[in-house]
């Protein structure tokens, strides 16, 4: 069951990961809210997301850090 939710959750992330080089960067997480949700948000509310789950400071989500907050 573990690795069912796992796989849905990396899709998940694959849907925010644009490039797909492995990370969401603010504006990518900002394109996929304004195409899913049909609402705006601005590059620092996206940074600020990004920044809460930033594990290793770099200013990206990996699926790990994603991964980490849904199991919080």
């Amino acid at each position: 069951m573990a690795d069912i939710v796992e796989t849905a959750a990396r899709k998940v992330f694959e849907r925010y990961d644009l490039d797909g080089d492995g990370l969401v960067t603010a504006d990518e997480y900002r394109k996929v809210v304004a195409e899913l949700e049909g609402s705006e948000i601005t590059e620092s509310e996206a940074q600020e997301l990004i920044d809460s789950l930033d594990a290793n400071g770099d200013g990206q989500m990996s699926f790990e850090e994603f991964w980490a907050a849904m199991n919080r």
